[in-house]
């Protein structure tokens, strides 16, 4: 921990703005927990790179002294490269490693998708899907993954919540609606498989 105010002023200035993209990063793209030491590095790496594109700011404000002159415009300066910056750099990346481009860009350079699971790639999409659970023990369901489903994310354990079931007969088919289904909470560790099906006005 810092122990004077030199001290508290380098750790604003070296970590402060890294560690704030990286958050904003993280709301997207969740990660497993760092040490505190590999996240102190990283935010210092980007700490460095937002202060190596301010640094014409920098130089101009040093030239100019407007620090002295002008201190209102250079607080202002201060905050914007400090924190605010980091927030727009980490809210443009997380916009921009979904597109298309930044996927072969990726695949280009061999860079990981930063989308931690197969779980996670297939939900975040959002789409409605009618959904078949195979459980381990044999047992299967089908019900609509639907705007009222959820699915959690990395690093929580998976399990989902499917809005609505479908009725089975005794050979597996689909007969419809199960009366007064309200939905179903399903752990990941008791499937199988889980089997996606488009909907096309029908079901499955």
């Amino acid at each position: 921990m810092p122990q004077s105010l030199n001290q508290v002023l380098l750790l604003i200035v070296f970590v402060i703005p890294g560690f704030i993209a990286i958050r904003v990063k993280r709301l997207s793209y969740p990660t497993s927990e760092e040490s505190l030491q590999g996240t102190v590095l990283d935010s210092l790496a980007l700490s460095c790179l937002v202060h190596g594109v301010c640094s014409p700011f920098w130089y101009l404000s040093y030239v100019y002294r407007a620090y002295v002159f002008h201190p209102e415009l250079f607080g202002l300066e201060v905050f914007a490269i400090l924190f605010l910056l980091p927030l727009l750099l980490g809210l443009a990346y997380n916009f921009w490693s979904g597109t298309q481009k930044a996927r072969w860009l990726r695949e280009l350079l061999g860079v990981p998708d930063p989308i931690a699971t197969a779980w996670d790639y297939q939900f975040r999409k959002r789409n409605v899907y009618w959904v078949w659970l195979s459980f381990k023990g044999g047992k299967v369901m089908a019900g609509l993954f639907g705007p009222n489903s959820f699915a959690s994310s990395f690093p929580r354990r998976q399990d989902l919540f499917v809005e609505k079931l479908l009725s089975l007969n005794p050979n597996g088919k689909v007969v419809g609606w199960s009366e007064d289904s309200a939905g179903a909470l399903v752990k990941m560790d008791d499937l199988e498989c889980i089997e996606f099906f488009e909907i096309a006005g029908r079901m499955p």
